[in-house]
């Protein structure tokens, strides 16, 4: 196999090693598999295929920041993606990496934790190195695969503290994001000291601590997530739990390095949690305390390096992707989310924060608006926002088979306070010590009844889109919208930065203080299909004062039908 007109030895080392064991009768003592890259990694690559030099995945394209010695930043990704958009590198997954999760794998489980340590090798606390019996080979594609530009763009200054446009960061990852990468993982046990018996037993630990964590950095946010074909569902973690949805959204577009290429990643699914737990956060803690409980919950980069206690990941279903049918272009994509992490992290803290926040928006790029029919200042209709749901799968007592139920909150203020509240105590358990009864509302968008007000009002009166044929079910836009969106569209809120926002603006941009979601629950007073459910953050504005947010709050209360769900009511309210 040629590639670049070299030959492609990538995974010829691993072949010749397997034939010499045979050769020496010891096949037994060797074992390899093809594994599955489903979505990029961040792992190793090597510049050319006759040298040694080993170099990062994301160092091609400079530094994260500039720092002492080396003045230079990474290039922004425009420039990367004209320039750049694929390296002339091979990618691999390099063997100390399997190795190195293998033994965090073994280490959260005691019962093996013995066991690994006695194959794999470890370090005693007087820096005696005690040898191990395996070693651990490094994983390659089996055709070339080269590395792709990818992109990090941190959103949490811009989306929860409208602190400014924030600019995004590439580096560089093995696999596209699009089409899954097949690897070749092999170990091998050394002779006359280990078994057969043995390296098939750190066999099966290898797949299923790839199977559950995935191989690389950034695991935690969906990176490097491998498919092992005899596992189809790994063992979790001692006292973890794993919740599954089944996701459907249909987006104006979501993308990655290329605006022009719909793109949805995990990574979308991950600032859509963070950011939510901080804005949860941000209602009952200081807001040094919110930012510390997020790290430890998603883990954090700077200022201190940690790893966090909560695991995402998405799987693709079909559609993929689809575009819709007519224009203004539309794309769907169905697919699983899943959130692990310890029990009662999951259940008590995560979900509820996940049940209130896929009943306020969607996610993704245009999260914080319905899927509608918005008409540009030349006259062109576009679609902007999105419609996500999530289904859990639930069994009935008595029933055979589970059914896919919609995963939320009624349309009722009782039950919106109610898990507000359960959600609150469980905060409290956890973490006493930094939940403060009352504090300065920071200038910041914060979910809490004290500081938003969500209602529910009337339309559109039908659901602006087919589901079955992937079109507009209307071409006029004031069809496609309901009150919420006529209200933020009024002259007085459009394009203002105090709440309706003001995108594409470059650095004078400027996120909406209001998120706007349709549901598909029919109104019953005002004969509508759906409703919008519209949250306005208060950012630190009260129903008394004479800021424009105040005024929004007022009018939103007045639209006729409208439900008060949670938070601050206006100040004439009875």
């Amino acid at each position: 196999m040629q590639e670049n007109g070299y030959p492609y030895s990538g995974i010829q080392l691993i072949n010749l090693l397997e034939k010499q064991h045979q050769a020496r009768s010891q096949s037994d003592l060797f074992k390899k598999g093809t594994f599955t890259l489903t979505w990029r990694a961040k792992v190793g690559s090597f510049p050319h295929p006759d040298i040694e030099t080993i170099v990062s995945a994301g160092e091609p394209c400079g530094a994260w920041k500039p720092t002492s010695g080396r003045p230079e930043a990474k290039r922004n990704v425009g420039a990367n993606l004209e320039q750049m958009p694929v390296l002339p590198l091979n990618g691999y997954i390099p063997g100390s990496a399997i190795r190195g999760l293998v033994r965090a794998w073994a280490k959260k489980r005691p019962d093996i934790l013995p066991r690994m340590q006695e194959l794999l090798g470890y370090q005693e606390n007087d820096n005696t190195i005690r040898a191990g019996k395996i070693e651990f080979l490094d994983a390659w594609s089996e055709q070339p695969t080269q590395l792709t530009l990818d992109i990090v763009n941190p959103q949490q200054p811009f989306q929860v503290y409208h602190e400014g446009q924030s600019t995004p960061l590439s580096f560089y990852t093995l696999g596209n994001g699009k089409d899954s990468v097949s690897v070749t993982v092999a170990i091998r046990g050394i002779p006359h000291r280990a078994t057969p018996g043995e390296v098939e037993e750190v066999w099966e630990w290898v797949q299923q601590a790839l199977s559950l964590y995935g191989v690389g950095s950034r695991t935690a946010s969906g990176y490097g997530s491998i498919n092992v074909d005899s596992i189809s569902k790994p063992t979790l973690d001692p006292g973890w739990a794993r919740k599954t949805f089944e996701f459907t959204l249909y987006s104006q577009g979501c993308a990655g390095a290329d605006m022009r290429t719909p793109e949805l990643r995990p990574t979308h699914w991950r600032g859509w949690l963070r950011s939510w737990i901080l804005r949860f956060l941000l209602g009952v803690m200081s807001q040094d305390d919110a930012q510390a409980t997020v790290g430890e919950l998603l883990g954090v980069l700077e200022p201190e390096s940690r790893l966090g206690c909560v695991r995402l990941q998405m799987v693709d279903g079909k559609p993929w992707g689809k575009r819709s049918e007519d224009y203004p272009n539309f794309y769907t994509w169905k697919g699983q989310l899943q959130l692990s992490a310890p029990k009662t992290i999951l259940s008590q803290i995560i979900l509820p924060i996940v049940q209130f926040a896929v009943m306020v928006g969607g996610v993704g790029r245009g999260w914080r608006r319905p899927l509608h029919i918005f008409q540009m200042n030349n006259g062109q209709d576009a679609a902007r926002g999105s419609y996500l749901t999530l289904k859990q799968s639930v069994k009935k007592p008595g029933a055979k088979k589970s059914e896919l139920k919609l995963y939320g909150l009624p349309i009722k203020s009782e039950s919106w306070d109610s898990m507000y509240q359960g959600w609150l105590e469980a905060v409290r358990q956890h973490w006493s010590n930094r939940v403060i009864s009352s504090h300065p509302n920071p200038v910041a968008e914060v979910f809490s009844p004290a500081t938003c007000a969500v209602y529910a009002v009337p339309g559109p009166v039908e659901e602006p889109i087919s589901r079955e044929y992937f079109t507009w079910e209307f071409t006029n836009p004031q069809d496609t919208r309901g009150d919420g969106i006529n209200l933020i569209y009024q002259p007085v809120y459009k394009r203002k930065p105090d709440v309706g926002g003001l995108a594409a603006s470059g650095g004078n941009s400027h996120c909406s203080w209001v998120s706007i979601r349709r549901v598909n629950i029919p109104h019953k007073e005002e004969d509508t299909n759906c409703q919008e459910i519209v949250c306005l953050f208060m950012g630190g504005k009260t129903p008394q004062s004479q800021h424009l947010r105040s005024q929004f709050l007022q009018d939103l209360a007045k639209i006729p039908g409208a439900v008060h769900l949670l938070g601050v009511q206006p100040a004439n309210s009875n």
